[in-house]
């Protein structure tokens, strides 16, 4: 009798602590490139180029997804993870976009067998789920603030620079909005910077000097 009252209170336990468990979730940095099909170029930039792995501070180097309450305090949610780290998001984000425009003969990661031309790389100082702590003014934000180079390789000068800073308001506390908005943001400043990377190269097309007759 006795070792029957345990099982049942063994049971009741297990049937309490599920109910009361609760399941990590994932969230995904992710947009379909805006591009039109006047936007894609017939002929692509004769160039390669390569996207490296992004740098971001330590306190965002995680897969938890960081929350800030005031200058001085930030917590990490441990129910709320980042399905793809923001680094190698980002990396893939830029790689698709280009192709998505047939910007350069060739983008990818990585080069074994030649150089490229062009490297684009970055930091993500920050991106962060913000609420704030002042009960008079309570609101949410999305905040992203991060660089963005390219540099030509054998001179190693940058020759394309970005800079973001954007801090988009949140009109709900769901996590699937909050990481919906980094993506459009994302996906606005990221075709800001390609616009610049495009002048760039249309710019150098039209300085190539002329070829001489004969050749």
């Amino acid at each position: 009798m006795k070792s029957k009252n345990i099982i049942i209170i063994i049971l009741a336990i297990l049937v309490f602590g599920c109910s009361r468990m609760q399941w990590a979730r994932f969230y995904l940095l992710d947009y379909v490139p805006p591009v039109t099909q006047s936007d894609i170029l017939e002929t692509p930039y004769p160039y390669n180029v390569q996207v490296k792995d992004f740098k971001i501070d330590k306190t965002y180097d995680n897969s938890r997804i960081v929350i800030r309450q005031s200058t001085h305090e930030v917590y990490y949610d441990r129910w709320s993870l980042w399905a793809r780290r923001p680094p190698d998001a980002m990396t893939a984000l830029i790689i698709n976009h280009i192709r998505a425009l047939n910007l350069v003969e060739e983008c990818k990661k990585t080069y074994l067998d030649k150089r490229p031309d062009y490297i684009i790389t970055g930091t993500i100082h920050n991106i962060e789920k913000y609420i704030s702590d002042i009960h008079l003014n309570e609101f949410q934000r999305a905040d992203l603030c991060m660089t963005i180079q390219m540099l030509e390789v054998k001179t190693n000068n940058t020759v394309v620079s970005y800079e973001i800073k954007r801090y988009a308001p949140l009109y709900t506390e769901s996590m699937s909005f909050f990481a919906k908005t980094l993506s459009d943001t994302l996906r606005n400043e990221i075709t800001i910077f390609l616009r610049k990377v495009q002048e760039y190269f249309e710019t150098l097309q039209k300085n190539q000097p002329a070829p001489t007759q004969g050749e």
